[in-house]
């Protein structure tokens, strides 16, 4: 009586496991690409979320409110950071913070209530200043910024380019991401 051993060769499984890698090497870059798009999917929305707020928050409370890009944003007394890219060239990635500025200085004072605070996106490398400098928005009470537009980009060398975002703000204060393509906010 012969017994049939049940299992797998030595070649059977040398064959499984070639077939798993060259799989699993096809799928690391995708999936990388994947990771990348949705974390700069996800602080793109927080960004947005934060200028939609900041903005109906100065309809609403009929005042200037303030967005700005601070360094430190979670200190005990926060400022805002005029250098354009910042300390570190990380921008709007080290934190921001949100305020009403009742006389009209763009600096958060004693008694001017501090709306929200967006501490530090460590998974994000930059997001810098496309074009002209923006590291502060003023709201005004109907909304709008007094001068300037203003342009974002999330995601700095660290992702490629397929999935970087560029935040538009037009004078309206209405805020929206451009098109995967645009290479500036100016373009559909």
């Amino acid at each position: 009586m012969r017994i049939r051993s049940r299992g797998f060769t030595l070649l059977e499984l040398m064959v499984v496991l070639a077939i798993t890698g060259i799989l699993t090497a096809m799928a690391v870059p995708s999936f990388s690409r994947l990771i990348q798009s949705n974390t700069v999917s996800n602080t793109t929305s927080t960004l947005l979320a934060d200028l939609r707020y900041a903005r109906s928050e100065a309809i609403r409370r009929g005042g200037t409110v303030v967005m700005c890009r601070s360094d430190v944003p979670e200190a005990v007394k926060p400022v805002c950071s005029a250098s354009s890219g910042g300390a570190n060239g990380r921008g709007w990635a080290e934190g921001w913070i949100l305020f009403q500025d009742w006389n009209g200085n763009s600096v958060l004072d004693a008694d001017e209530p501090l709306l929200r605070v967006q501490s530090r996106i460590a998974a994000i490398d930059a997001i810098v200043e496309a074009g002209e400098s923006a590291t502060a928005f003023r709201f005004a009470a109907t909304g709008r910024l007094p001068a300037t537009t203003a342009e974002l980009r999330v995601g700095g060398n660290a992702f490629a380019s397929g999935v970087q975002r560029l935040v538009c703000v037009d004078l309206g204060g209405r805020a929206r991401v451009a098109s995967a393509t645009a290479l500036d906010c100016a373009e559909p």
